[in-house]
């Protein structure tokens, strides 16, 4: 499990010059995550039952999404193996098989967070130095090499920062919060660097979704506006000021993208049910857009800039609406399992839904301004919020196994030495137990109470299969 975490933590580093260099046809990182996936076959024959795979429609929509860019790329071919989407694709399908495999406890879900947001801090490190070391080559120079392309490193910090500030508020345990603490001041230091204005507008919408559902409105707005405020320094590059006063080459970066907007709209409207193939939006565009629109010495030969546009058009509306389609079930998702644990009154789950829900929505608005559909820890924030809906029902399972009551006493049968109730108790006994007998057992507690004798804790142990 360790080495699944090390893979988290170096996924932001895509030009790194190890994990992020090509060895054949696969990079450092995707041959870790390889190495990840025997574990995983491994761990899948030492657990009790199979994960659900499709139990959530953001994993039935990426599934669907799949099959449709690998349609895409085997009518088309429009790249070779090596160089195309379709390979992104396939590891994130083998990326999504891990995730769901390994995810399957609390304790799990909890480091696997925990290095979402010190792989953020661990890129946001890179940038600030590199910003650094290279600030004085240029005025309005952007930091970013070995995390890529800062608007990309944007996407993944505004997945993870609410998550981080959410955890931060959690009292226990202390060095939890130290470590967020440490990986959110670095993270909003680096977002203030990079000067990524989609990505601002991505934080703003991520931070107002916060404040709408956080229950500390207060406080909480005031670390917003604290943040906002960073982000707002009268430096000669922030992502404010590029709002208010942006350079020529930011107002011929905005002519550029408008006109490969058009151009895309005229493509999509072209080919509005199966696109122009996976890989085609870059050499196809030119013959869309009109020569007029383009400043002088720019090209259109691009990506879209846009990430619902060149789903759209490469691989038609119906690839769109799938995509948008997990973007939604992902967020409707955390919204249920947020409100659950908010009357369960388990705080970790959901700070981290709530954390992922303004993550995911801020990252959704960012994309209309980057092509960012390809980025791992984008992917990454979806598969975990499919993890969590089966933790939050084992849970729920657990309290209400733990809540029968012995007669006389009123104490808690299941939980006679100790409070907690665990899966692994549960399962001790060669499998789960059937409603029937949870149900029995529960109708021998009230009869024990109406004949006024106490349950004892073996009466549970030698009679459900070591259910307890």
């Amino acid at each position: 499990m360790i080495l699944f975490y090390f893979f988290i933590f170096i996924m932001p580093l895509s030009r790194h010059r190890l994990w992020g260099a090509m060895a054949g046809d696969l990079t450092g990182i995707k041959y870790i995550g390889l190495v990840c996936l025997p574990y995983a076959l491994f761990h899948l024959g030492q657990r009790r039952g199979a994960p659900s795979f499709f139990s959530s429609w953001q994993a039935r929509f990426f599934l669907a999404l799949y099959l449709l860019a690998t349609l895409s790329y085997v009518i088309t071919h429009r790249t070779i193996l090596s160089y195309s989407h379709f390979l992104s694709y396939t590891s994130f399908l083998v990326f999504f098989f891990i995730t769901l495999v390994l995810v399957d406890s609390r304790s799990r879900l909890r480091w696997v967070v925990l290095s979402g947001i010190g792989s953020i801090a661990l890129a946001s490190a890179y940038v600030v130095r590199d910003w650094q070391v290279y600030h004085n080559m240029y005025a309005d120079y952007r930091p970013g090499w070995v995390v890529g392309d800062p608007n990309y490193f944007t996407v993944d910090a505004l997945l993870f920062l609410p998550v981080a500030l959410l955890l931060l508020q959690q009292r226990q345990p202390r060095w939890q919060r130290w470590f967020c603490f440490g990986c959110l001041g670095m993270t909003v230091a680096a977002v203030l660097f990079s000067a990524s204005r989609g990505g601002f507008l991505g934080l703003v919408a991520s931070c107002l979704w916060f404040l709408f559902k956080s229950r500390q409105r207060v406080r909480n707005l005031l670390l917003v506006c604290a943040t906002l405020a960073a982000l707002s320094l009268p430096m000669k590059i922030s992502p404010v000021q590029r709002l208010l006063h942006p350079t020529h080459s930011d107002v011929d970066a905005q002519q550029t993208r408008l006109a490969l907007w058009s151009g895309g709209l005229k493509m999509i409207e072209g080919h509005p049910f199966f696109g122009v193939g996976l890989d085609g939006y870059k050499s196809e565009v030119a013959k869309y857009v009109d020569p007029a629109k383009v400043p002088v010495g720019e090209t259109v030969n691009r990506i879209a800039h846009n990430s619902y546009m060149e789903i759209a058009a490469e691989m038609g509306l119906p690839a769109l609406l799938i995509f948008v389609g997990i973007l939604v079930s992902s967020l409707r998702s955390l919204e249920r399992v947020r409100r659950i644990t908010e009357k369960s009154g388990d705080e970790f789950l959901r700070r981290v839904a709530l954390g992922l829900q303004a993550g995911i929505l801020g990252a959704a608005v960012a994309l209309f301004f980057v092509s960012g559909e390809y980025q791992k820890m984008f992917w990454f924030a979806i598969f975990i919020s499919a993890c969590l809906p089966p933790l939050t029902r084992l849970k729920s399972a657990n309290a209400a196994a733990a809540a029968v009551v012995s007669a006389g006493s009123g104490q808690v049968c299941f939980a006679a030495e100790n409070q907690q109730f665990s899966a692994e108790k549960v399962l001790a006994g060669g499998g789960r137990p059937s409603p029937a007998d949870l149900w029995r057992q529960i109708a021998k507690g009230m009869a024990c109470q109406l004949f006024s004798r106490p349950l004892r804790r073996r009466d549970f142990f030698g009679h459900c299969g070591g259910v307890c």
